[in-house]
């Protein structure tokens, strides 16, 4: 009986050991597969970022200059033409908006200036009117009027003059020559700038009535005027 159970003990071990030849690794635990490493060189690359397309160069510079330089020919080449055909720029738009009566300040060139082969003491003032030098212009304007009441300039150098006092701030001298003006040469193209100097005078010196009661006059005397207009402007306005 224990010869059987050996023998069968022995026959057991056999087949097993038969088994066990036929695969080495199978009894033996499951082992993950090994993963070759990349070379060095791959994994660097690897760890870089992908680099991106530059960007495209920028043009050149003589190129640029050269397509300026064609551009600016061409303008040129374009005006010559237009040159020649008789071209002219069209004239610039002029302001209407009308100026403000209130400011007192002697009109651009007007009166227009002396010329030189006018009246001597006549010139002298105005030379000495446009440097700023009041007082002996005026002295020269009333030399001029003293000598020339009724000459030819008589008229613009009673303007100037009283002009001198208003850039000085005399307001009621400059109000006694304005008047003075229209009085004496109440047909002149100056006369109604002169009212209307008048009545701002008044207004700068505090005569509300003085001044309203000129406006009236300005209205009246010269209606048709720009200085006329703008008289009945103010007047309906409360003569402000």
């Amino acid at each position: 009986m224990r010869q059987a159970s050996g023998m069968r003990y022995l026959l057991v071990l056999a087949i097993v050991l038969s088994m066990a030849a036929c695969n080495t690794y199978a009894y033996y635990p499951a082992r993950s597969k090994a993963v070759t490493p990349p070379p060095a060189g791959e994994e660097a690359a690897a760890a870089q970022p992908t680099p991106t397309a530059p960007p495209p160069p920028p043009p050149d510079l003589n190129q640029r200059v050269q397509a300026l330089e064609a551009r600016v020919q061409q303008l040129e080449d374009r005006l010559a033409a237009k040159e020649a055909q008789g071209y002219t720029a069209p004239p610039r738009a002029r302001s209407t908006a009308p100026r403000s009566p209130r400011e007192i300040a002697p009109p651009p060139g007007y009166p227009p200036a002396p010329a030189a082969s006018g009246e001597k003491l006549y010139v002298e003032a105005y030379r000495l009117y446009q440097k700023k030098k009041y007082a002996p212009a005026r002295d020269k304007f009333q030399q001029y009027l003293k000598s020339q009441p009724h000459g030819p300039k008589a008229a613009d150098a009673r303007f100037y003059l009283a002009y001198s006092y208003v850039h000085e701030g005399k307001h009621r001298d400059a109000a006694l020559e304005f008047n003075k003006l229209v009085t004496q040469h109440p047909k002149s193209n100056l006369a109604p700038a002169a009212l209307k100097q008048q009545a701002l005078a008044y207004k700068a010196d505090n005569q509300a009535k003085l001044y309203q009661g000129t406006l009236k006059k300005l209205a009246q005397a010269y209606p048709k005027s720009p200085e006329g207009q703008e008289a009945k402007k103010l007047l309906k306005e409360g003569g402000r």
